[in-house]
């Protein structure tokens, strides 16, 4: 009987569109021979992966993120499954994200992966600034070296290209380099933090902190149910 070989993580479909994201952003600790997940600083111009190679946003990993306590620290961990995975997770923890994991390259040669939020629309129509414009600049980076800059008074990022010099310069030198195979790259910076249908049972993070849901009745302002 021959051994049925297990899916890599990047076979696994991405989540649904309609999958709601409530991801919060967090940094983890600095190290400089760490793979970080966190967006590239504003300070770096940088470009992320485009596996398809003419800057289509649509094939950079969309995945479910959600956060776990890891000795005291709530910790990020990405989840790689089918649909109904994803359903299951969101039922169990509530708190759950989609983010798109762009594996990027700065101008002095660190990777990180960033983990950028979708902008769902909200109710009224519109959409959060700060994850439309993470959005643009990301779609940007596909093809262009770019920067990242926190816009606090206006509430979103503004992006920076490089002058021609200096992509001039990234050209001849032959960056960005990404020698790191994408799978290889999220691996790293999730250090261990993977979920997926075989393992989601027995991790001792999850058992440790799923409970059973609340049952409620929710009403709305005009006593309709909506749960």
């Amino acid at each position: 009987m021959t051994q049925e070989k297990k899916p890599s993580l990047l076979d696994y479909p991405e989540p649904s569109e309609d999958f709601n994201n409530k991801l919060t952003e967090k940094e983890i600790p600095k190290h400089p021979n760490q793979i970080k997940r966190v967006r590239p600083h504003h300070t770096e111009f940088f470009r992320v992966y485009d596996p398809s190679g003419c800057g289509d946003v649509s094939k950079i990993q969309k995945r479910v993120i959600i956060e776990l306590p890891v000795k005291g620290e709530s910790l990020p961990f990405v989840c790689f499954g089918p649909q109904d995975f994803y359903k299951q997770v969101k039922s169990d923890f509530g708190l759950v994200g989609a983010v798109r994991l762009a594996y990027y390259e700065t101008t002095t040669g660190r990777q990180g992966i960033w983990p950028v939020k979708e902008a769902v629309e909200y109710s009224n129509g519109g959409k959060n600034a700060w994850n439309v414009t993470a959005n643009h600049i990301l779609e940007k980076s596909l093809t262009k070296w770019v920067r990242i800059v926190s816009n606090q008074a206006d509430k979103y990022y503004d992006g920076y290209l490089a002058d021609k010099r200096k992509v001039e310069m990234f050209v001849e030198q032959g960056r960005p380099f990404f020698k790191m195979g994408y799978e290889e790259a999220i691996k790293k910076a999730f250090q261990g933090f993977i979920l997926t249908p075989d393992n989601y049972g027995t991790d001792p993070h999850v058992l440790d902190f799923k409970g059973e849901k609340l049952v409620q009745e929710v009403k709305n302002e005009k006593g309709k149910k909506i749960n």
